[in-house]
């Protein structure tokens, strides 16, 4: 396609209010740019600073730089890729305060590709210096794309860019988590969560929803909030759609240590269909089943920098009251099911099982089991006596 035909190919759909035919237009991935890439070539910066005019201020601007866009990317010159895709950003940002939400799919196509052109600009600024100076960059264009969709009082219903606040809040979340600043997440969230006039989250598409769960989830399980992460995480599980499984994957990789955490453990034919899962987890679900507490030690130093290396490791050790839960009920059927046990049981338990501990690391190990709901009942300290509940001692799951 000739750059002329291209440029007279925008009439049309912006007339006609057509998204979709727009996304045909300023897809950097596509037929139509490859096309634009092999007959239109490298445009100079100063017909980009002079545009023709040909088309409503600022779409001449807009086509050009995304022609400049697609001649770099198709060079692999992702730098002057991501830097010509910002600027096709900043031209549609001057547009988009007079327009309603029909424009909003080509707002989340050009977003999505300023993220995916950042992360390969900075492949090697991060190879280098562990830094992302593109996506960080990159994040402030989203935040400001969000800021436009949140504060739209000109158009209402529907048409209202406020139906968009979801999608482009979810890719605010994932670029400030790819960057390591989920504490800024917070910001997007309280914006979205204290304005009343924010659709529910139940009107927005199902991938939007199943992402915002997510991370809000993610959020909760990195300040500890257990039961609120599991939740969240435990929705986008049940509503996440099958493809791609990779999606699946990466919730269970944070929902499988929370539901450790309660004794509940995932079915095998479904860690079956994540092998990284079920080398990672399986070993640990199997020691906890059995109450090997060494085992579950042992493969918690082998797995520990996979663990840290995925925010999981703090809370899989914490789940380690769950094998001794097993552990000791099984101290305690070996009692006769006595309500009255003396400390030392259960710390010849754990010698058998080739644990060594002393008196006052097994009063700890025991009061933690106690106040986290994995047994019902009290310590003498004096006795050194554990006195359990008469039923349901050892509850199968915590409360």
């Amino acid at each position: 396609m000739k750059l002329q035909q291209y440029i007279q190919s925008f009439y049309a759909p912006l007339a006609a209010e057509d998204s979709y035919a727009l996304l045909r237009l300023l897809a950097l991935r596509n037929k139509t740019a490859r096309g634009l890439s092999d007959s239109v070539g490298p445009i100079d910066e100063r017909r980009l600073a002079n545009p023709p005019h040909n088309l409503p201020e600022p779409w001449d601007g807009i086509a050009l730089r995304h022609c400049a866009c697609v001649a770099a990317l198709y060079r692999n010159s992702y730098q002057e890729a991501y830097t010509h895709q910002s600027q096709v950003l900043s031209l549609f940002y001057r547009w988009l305060p007079d327009q309603s939400a029909w424009c909003l799919p080509v707002l989340y196509l050009l977003l999505g590709d300023l993220r995916d052109l950042a992360e390969q600009a900075d492949q090697g600024t991060f190879a280098a210096t562990g830094k992302m100076p593109a996506l960080e960059e990159c994040t402030r264009t989203v935040s400001k794309a969000f800021s436009m969709c949140a504060t739209d009082r000109t158009f209402k219903g529907s048409e209202s860019r406020r139906v968009g606040i979801y999608h482009v809040a979810c890719l605010s979340l994932k670029c400030y988590f790819k960057v390591g600043k989920p504490n800024l997440c917070k910001n997007i969230i309280r914006a979205v969560t204290s304005d009343p006039k924010t659709p529910p989250i139940h009107d927005a598409p199902l991938p939007d929803q199943v992402t915002w769960h997510f991370y809000i989830g993610m959020l909760a399980f990195l300040s500890g909030d257990d039961t609120k992460a599991s939740e969240e995480l435990g929705w986008a599980l049940e509503h996440c759609p099958a493809e791609p499984a990779r999606n699946i994957e990466l919730i269970l990789t944070y929902l499988i240590p929370l539901r450790l955490l309660a004794a509940q453990f995932p079915h095998p034919t479904l860690l079956a269909h994540f092998p990284r899962l079920h080398e990672t987890y399986s070993p640990f679900i199997a020691a906890t089943r059995s109450g090997n507490v060494r085992a579950y030690d042992e493969r918690l130093e082998w797995a520990q920098p996979r663990l840290v290396g995925m925010s999981t490791y703090l809370t899989v050790e914490r789940a380690r009251e769950g094998c001794l839960r097993v552990l000791f009920r099984k101290a305690w059927i070996a009692s006769d099911k006595s309500s009255r046990i003396p400390l030392s049981t259960f710390r010849t338990a754990l010698e058998l099982h080739g644990v060594e501990v002393d008196a006052d690391e097994v009063e700890c190990m025991v009061a933690n089991m106690i106040s986290r709901g994995f047994m019902k009942g009290y310590i003498s300290h004096e006795k050194q006596m554990v006195v359990l509940a008469k039923t349901s001692p050892f509850p199968s799951t915590r409360p």
